[in-house]
């Protein structure tokens, strides 16, 4: 067991350096709780059952309902949420469009209208 916690803290030391050795990898350390839990998902057996899903869970981004597909604490939405979880994702980025309304004339309209001819004016000025 010491062995196994110094090997684990020397990984550490060189991923993290010496401030940070109390953060470990989200990744392998979910991995590792989860297979002795019993809920890490079988990509193997999912790409026999589910490939969709198996594809979602073996290339997409390692999230929490990865580990609700099997064991204690099955949740039959884990599939749903784990297929839906970049539409959610990139939902909120997605602004509504504005429909254009009709002015007149804007300020900064006015102003441009009436920049230029002071401008060539003063051009005159300066030139003559």
């Amino acid at each position: 067991m010491m062995d196994d916690i110094d090997e684990k803290m020397g990984k550490k030391l060189k991923w993290f350096g010496q401030s940070d050795t109390l953060q470990t990898d989200y990744v392998v350390y979910m991995d590792e709780i989860s297979s002795n839990i019993g809920v890490k998902p079988n990509i193997p057996l999912l790409f026999l059952k589910d490939p969709w899903l198996a594809l979602k869970v073996f290339f997409g981004p390692c999230s929490p309902y990865q580990f609700r597909l099997t064991g204690p604490g099955k949740w039959d939405g884990a599939r749903d949420a784990i297929l839906t979880q970049w539409d959610r994702t990139l939902k909120v980025t997605r602004t509504r469009t504005v429909p254009n309304s009709q002015k007149c004339f804007s300020f900064s309209v006015l102003l441009k209208i009436l920049a230029i001819p002071f401008l060539l004016a003063a051009l005159f000025i300066v030139l003559n």
